[in-house]
């Protein structure tokens, strides 16, 4: 939307999406239950000012209720109106390539989310405080950023930034092949309290890794490894990450089916007892990350996951997917995808977590707008059967989004 005769335009849009969901058993029958579902809304609009080449002024509101759990509202479900984006844009030098400085309130998203992600598919997404600056150059870009995450909070116009974290470092993406990219970045993350199997304490983290991510002909990948060290408590943090996934596609195949097989390994810690923490921590790791049932999450985890995509027509996408869940050590507990503590490990000294199936369909109705059905069913493992009430889950959601 041009303003004036100048260089000045604006650009409004959002999205609205309701959700339905139901559990038999969430978190394998742990806490309040309740089998007849609810409803979750959610609801973004937003503004984007480019007043010349050089500034772009950005705001966005998000609104999130929930109606109906048992249980009352979870962490990340409501959230009645907030200020979720507000940043300012300093674009330099005359170049086609413009350095940018950013600063405000804005969200952060690296990678394919495995450590740093908005968490779309949660009910409230995440944003930050602080500024970044981006530095593009002829085959790759530079971002460097110091923040305070937003601390959510569920009533109007009272999300915070978090006095008690700190998140800042460096991501580089360097485009490798036209359709090949390797990212190089340093993390780093501090709370004044974190949870793990071993207590409680002020955790400070540094994460360095690298992604290896693109496609070559009908295959397709995505490889990551890091380390992470730094302190907790009164001793250290000596842990690591290793994901992989691959993908081919049957081009010439009847609904264009693609296979992959998706593995992750995340340190455990291997002795509570010593001043060395062996917990990976996942930093701001997407939601609903191993499934859309929002169980367990990648701290002290091994996984085989392998999938099944079919495209039975243009606009319907459907997923299928089993995957078998470990703990890398038997001596620490399991987590959720944010690095939440659910069980210790000191209860049981089994292995397996369990497994799950899944099944997605993604009908996309008209342009801009999805409808999403998924059925996913947890077989608890010994782990769980050890630590009750480990019961099987059944998970069920209905999808409507509406993106403008």
């Amino acid at each position: 939307m041009p303003l004036g005769e100048g260089k000045t335009n604006l650009t409004i849009g959002g999205d609205v999406r309701e959700v339905y969901e139901s559990y038999d058993h969430q978190y394998w029958g742990d806490g309040p239950q309740g089998q007849r579902g609810w409803l979750v809304h959610h609801y973004l609009l937003h503004g984007d000012l480019h007043v010349n080449p050089s500034l772009r002024v950005f705001g966005e509101l998000q609104a999130a209720f929930e109606n109906g759990r048992n249980g009352g509202p979870r962490p990340y479900d409501e959230d009645k109106l907030d200020i979720h984006q507000a940043f300012v844009d300093f674009n330099c030098c005359r170049s086609q390539r413009k350095t940018t400085l950013r600063i405000g309130r804005q969200e952060l998203y690296y990678g394919s989310g495995r450590l740093v992600d908005a968490r779309f598919g949660l009910n409230t997404r995440i944003s930050f405080d602080g500024l970044k600056i981006i530095i593009p150059s002829k085959r790759s870009s530079t971002e460097i950023f110091a923040t305070r995450p937003t601390l959510l909070r569920p009533g109007l116009f009272d999300d915070p930034p978090d006095s008690k974290k700190w998140f800042w470092g460096i991501y580089n993406t360097t485009a490798v092949k036209p359709s090949v990219s390797l990212d190089l970045y340093y993390l780093g993350y501090k709370a004044g309290s974190q949870t793990f199997a071993t207590g409680v304490g002020e955790f400070q983290s540094n994460t360095i890794g690298g992604r290896w991510a693109g496609k070559t002909g009908n295959r397709d990948f995505d490889e990551e490894a890091n380390v992470q060290v730094g302190t907790f408590k009164n001793g250290d943090i000596r842990a690591w990450s290793v994901a992989l996934y691959n993908g081919y596609t049957f081009q010439r195949v009847s609904e264009t089916p693609r296979v992959s097989l998706r593995s992750d390994v995340t340190s455990g810690d291997s002795d509570p007892n010593d001043r060395h923490l062996g917990s990976f921590f996942p930093i701001y790791a997407r939601g609903k990350y191993f499934g859309e049932a929002d169980l367990n999450g990648p701290v002290n985890t091994i996984d085989i996951i392998p999938a099944l995509d079919l495209h039975p027509r243009s606009d319907l996408l459907i997923n299928l997917s089993y995957g078998a869940f470990w703990r890398e050590s038997i001596h620490d507990g399991i987590y959720g995808f944010a690095g939440n503590l659910y069980k210790t490990g000191e209860e049981s000294r089994a292995r397996m977590i369990g497994q799950q199936a899944e099944i997605d369909f993604n009908y996309f109705i008209m342009p801009h707008t999805l409808m999403r059905v998924v059925y996913q069913h947890f077989f608890p493992g010994q782990f769980l059967k050890e630590t009750p009430p480990g019961q099987d889950v059944n998970y069920v959601t209905v999808w409507f989004d509406y993106h403008f």
